[in-house]
């Protein structure tokens, strides 16, 4: 095995074990709020269940990810996804995180932000949401064959 292809198969395993992890860390966290009561007054749970859930579709992208780069590193690609799901996962968890941080759904200990930083920052995760979401409505070169 060559040198690309073991550094193709150690971000693969890198990937995979990135994703177990964090689906693991989100496990026990759910288990742990549950017997706790999350901490949180009842208008405040449904923000956290959101969040576990977003940062549960993070650790689905991190294992297909690896599972799609481990096969590239055996020499079997597979399809590739239609629509760019890391642009949309990383577009939505961080506009969630906006959302809770400027509008204080969690308790959270921060500073403020101007008005203009909060813009340009729901406009960039926007932009990042639906580049993912052109990238399976665009006719793509295998397609147009």
């Amino acid at each position: 095995m060559d040198a690309k292809r073991c550094a193709i198969q150690f971000c693969g395993w890198l990937a995979l074990i990135a994703g177990y992890g964090l689906a693991l860390l989100l496990i026990r966290g759910v288990f742990i709020g549950i017997t706790r009561g999350f901490g949180a007054i009842r208008s405040q749970a449904i923000w956290i269940v959101v969040a576990y859930l977003l940062y549960l579709a993070v650790a689905v992208y991190f294992f297909t990810l690896g599972r799609r780069t481990l096969s590239i590193a055996k020499g079997t690609p597979q399809a590739s996804a239609r629509f760019g799901w890391g642009r949309i996962v990383l577009g939505t968890t961080l506009l969630y995180t906006f959302v809770v941080v400027h509008f204080h759904l969690i308790p959270v200990h921060g500073g403020t932000t101007k008005r203009t930083d909060v813009i340009i920052f729901a406009s960039v995760c926007c932009v990042v949401i639906l580049s993912g979401i052109w990238r399976g409505f665009r006719v793509h070169r295998t397609d147009a064959a």
